[in-house]
């Protein structure tokens, strides 16, 4: 069952990784189109500042997630070594 679980969470995390990268590019593509704009340069600093934003509230919600997993697994596995023998 471990293993499973473990599996499970390798195959999350590199989709997730493949997906969020992805998602981050094509949202700030849509966003701020270059073709459209006149001042080019000022197209391309708010790309960046987009998608840098962007990068920061994946990462946050990478590590709320991670932790979550991180407690989750640790009571489950510390649950039965409290009791005397």
């Amino acid at each position: 069952m471990r293993a499973a679980a473990l599996a499970g969470l390798v195959v999350f995390v590199c989709l997730s990784m493949i997906f969020g990268t992805f998602v981050i590019v094509r949202f700030v593509m849509f966003i701020l189109p270059s073709s459209l704009t006149p001042l080019i340069m000022v197209t391309d600093v708010l790309r960046v500042i987009v998608a840098v934003v962007l990068a920061y509230v994946y990462l946050r919600v990478w590590k709320m997630i991670t932790d979550w997993y991180f407690w989750r697994s640790v009571r489950s596995s510390t649950r039965g070594k409290d009791e005397p023998l």
